[in-house]
């Protein structure tokens, strides 16, 4: 289940196993073995990962089906994205607006 996951999740941000090989600081074939469940990574790796795809650790390991953003996460998501000259307030207007648009979609 967690090398379908991590294939999925892989997929769906169009990277390859080198870049995820390379953000890990590990070999292409020792990810491809993640990925094809011939080996578990440490706990530090798949903490990076859920960092990496901004989902939980449990969704990774199959223990919950949907995928969860934890509002630290949003936010350095959105701040990758962002020129560096945004001001804090800019920042929180910016993360008011994105929960605002949420909010939208999901009364629709």
């Amino acid at each position: 289940m967690f090398g379908q996951k991590l294939k999925e999740l892989r997929s769906s941000k169009n990277r390859t196993q080198q870049q995820l090989a390379d953000y890990l600081g590990i070999s292409r074939a020792a990810y491809s073995h993640f990925e094809n469940s011939r080996n578990d990574p440490d706990r530090e790796t798949i903490v990076k990962l859920a960092d990496y795809f901004n989902v939980s650790t449990d969704y990774l390991l199959g223990r919950e089906n949907r995928e969860y953003q934890n509002p630290e996460s949003k936010s350095q998501t959105v701040a990758a994205h962002i020129d560096e000259d945004v001001s804090e307030e800019e920042m929180e207007d910016i993360l008011n607006y994105i929960e605002f648009i949420r909010q939208k979609h999901k009364k629709e």
